[in-house]
């Protein structure tokens, strides 16, 4: 082997290139990384018709996740999360409402999201509505309405000497 090979990649790998991409890389790092992790193949004739293959693979696969990503988008925009939390009588918060507990209220009504699908760079300190960026998709994004309000505590009554 030279200096560098031609290699097609079986599964995206970071900082190279996406599932089918044909790249040039250096032949240590394709003989010790990638092939070893069965990430890519050395170009050859026949493996550049596997590479046709999994392009159309791929499109398909983007348009589908596109798809699904659109239609939980369209449902979330619709919707309006609330969050209570403690708070004393002139409204300032106990605390705060983050990323975790939108992700914990959305999960109990049966959306599942990631961490890295809520965009909350940070907590929400204050009663009110908010919106929280979504990024469900590289082409689909959105915002989802957080409502934080004060959590109802009854009020016990002192005690008496």
């Amino acid at each position: 082997m030279g200096k560098s090979i031609e290699v097609i990649l079986l599964e995206d790998v970071a900082e190279l290139g996406r599932s089918g991409d044909a790249c040039r890389v250096r032949s240590g790092y394709a003989r010790n990384f990638l092939f070893p992790q069965k990430l890519a193949v050395v170009m050859t004739p026949g493996t550049r018709r596997l590479v046709e293959k999994k392009r159309a693979e791929a499109v398909l696969r983007l348009a589908r996740e596109k798809e699904e990503a659109e239609a939980l988008l369209r449902k979330l925009e619709g919707l309006t999360v609330t969050c209570s939390v403690k708070a004393n009588a002139e409204g300032r918060l106990f605390g705060s409402v983050s990323a975790g507990d939108v992700l914990a209220k959305l999960a109990a009504e049966g959306i599942e999201l990631s961490k890295k699908q809520l965009a909350m760079y940070e907590p929400f300190k204050a009663l009110g509505e908010h919106e929280a960026v979504l990024h469900l998709h590289p082409e689909v994004r959105g915002t989802l309405k957080v409502k934080v309000v004060a959590e109802r505590v009854a009020e016990e009554p002192a005690a008496t000497e």
